[in-house]
């Protein structure tokens, strides 16, 4: 009887930890780390929406889809006001300009952020009327 109760015991408590035990196992470290890089803005800088836009890949009409985060520098504080109070208007510049180049123009590792990088700021320039002392691309993905 004893025994019984005993084995019972130990069931009814193995059941109800089992979920425990699970939840911390999932929230346990994934082996290697994480690739995704975690870093906070500094006030210099302004953050641009990120992107999502179709990229044609060839003239059969084919697209891809281009992925892309910038943050542009503005040390200066009125300027910087500017560009943060028109940050959404310089997203639709940017999409309007990155839509005339074609997939082969970002596929080149080192020509394709530097083409980006000039779109960009091109964009600031004609949406603000100011230039933007440097853009940073924070990412740039082909898919």
């Amino acid at each position: 009887m004893v025994t019984r109760l005993l084995i019972a015991t130990v069931l009814v408590l193995g059941v109800a930890a089992g979920p425990a035990y699970s939840a911390a196992k999932d929230k346990a470290e994934v082996p290697g780390g994480s690739t995704e890089i975690q870093a906070k803005l500094a006030s210099a800088y302004v953050a641009v929406p990120r992107l999502h836009m179709p990229v044609q890949v060839d003239a059969n009409r084919a697209y891809r889809a281009l992925d892309l985060e910038v943050w542009l520098l503005q040390a200066d504080p009125e300027k910087h006001q500017v560009l943060n109070s028109k940050k959404k208007l310089i997203a639709e510049a940017m999409r309007q300009d990155f839509s005339a180049y074609d997939w082969e123009a970002f596929e080149d590792s080192a020509g394709g952020p530097a083409i980006a990088k000039k779109i960009v700021a091109e964009a600031v320039q004609r949406v603000t009327g100011t230039a933007v002392e440097d853009v940073m691309i924070k990412t740039l993905i082909l898919k």
